[in-house]
């Protein structure tokens, strides 16, 4: 290879290498909200508009009309795992507003924390790479049991119920964010109070709700009771139900924890 070849070589490859080198991090500075604003670079500011942990959803609003954003990618903050390539596509109204989705296809990543990296581009070519946070979707555990309290009503032709019982009830949450809601979902109508003697709580970041309570029931035959709690990630809900039928112990018919 001639002597000038190799220049044009070596001056296209530091060429190369200084586009790399000049690609800035912006950091997310505003937690793990659903709103993160950027004082400088390309991306004004970026909302996470998902509604199930499944698909992660962001509207990115671009600073000016000669930035731009070409590609963007999902991470585990957890196992740093590519998780998904986020698509993106541009507003038919707005050309500085942008819709990034990806599917979440790994369950076990849902409830981990993660990062969006997203490239972009100012007015002036400068590379930017735009990091966003991004909450798992809430960690719920929710430990209960029921006892016979009372009498047991016998009925004919039907199943007897308990009259009463006591809830022994050990619920922790971490939300993973601020700006999440829990809420009691109760098969007719009753409730529980498992959120210091309320049925709903936000929006708040995390807590620890202790029951130990006697409650009278109605000729419920099953008490069903699902507990859901929301961030800007997703769902998670706690389904329990269990068999007020038997004479002599209240047992947990299902237990099931779902991520949505």
């Amino acid at each position: 290879m001639s002597l000038s070849k190799l220049s044009i070589v070596f001056g296209a490859l530091m060429t190369s290498l200084n586009v790399v080198a000049l690609a800035q991090n912006i950091a997310d500075e505003d937690g793990f909200e659903r709103l993160t604003r950027y004082t400088e670079g390309p991306v004004s500011h970026v909302l996470i508009t998902s509604e199930h942990a499944h698909k992660l959803t962001l509207n990115v609003q671009l600073r000016d009309e000669f930035s731009r954003c070409y590609n963007a990618n999902v991470y585990s903050n957890e196992t740093h795992n590519n998780l998904a390539n986020l698509s993106l596509s541009v507003d038919v109204d707005s050309t500085q507003s942008l819709t990034l989705e990806a599917d979440l296809h790994d369950e076990n990543a849902l409830q981990a924390s993660k990062t969006v990296h997203i490239n972009c581009l100012d007015g002036d070519g400068i590379d930017y790479n735009v990091l966003v946070n991004v909450p798992g979707a809430p960690i719920v555990d929710w430990q209960v049991t029921l006892e016979p309290e009372g009498k047991f009503i016998y009925q004919p032709y039907s199943y007897g119920y308990h009259s009463a019982y006591r809830i022994r009830s050990s619920l922790s949450v971490n939300n993973q964010n601020t700006q999440s809601y829990c809420s009691t979902v109760a098969n007719r109508g009753v409730s529980l109070g498992l959120f210091h003697g309320e049925d709903r709580k936000g929006p708040f970041h995390s807590d620890v709700f202790i029951k130990n309570d006697v409650l009278t029931n109605p000729a419920h035959q099953v008490l069903y009771q699902i507990i859901e709690c929301e961030n800007a990630a997703g769902k998670t809900m706690v389904v329990k139900v269990f068999n007020l039928t038997n004479p002599n112990i209240i047992h947990l018919w299902e237990d099931q924890l779902i991520v949505k």
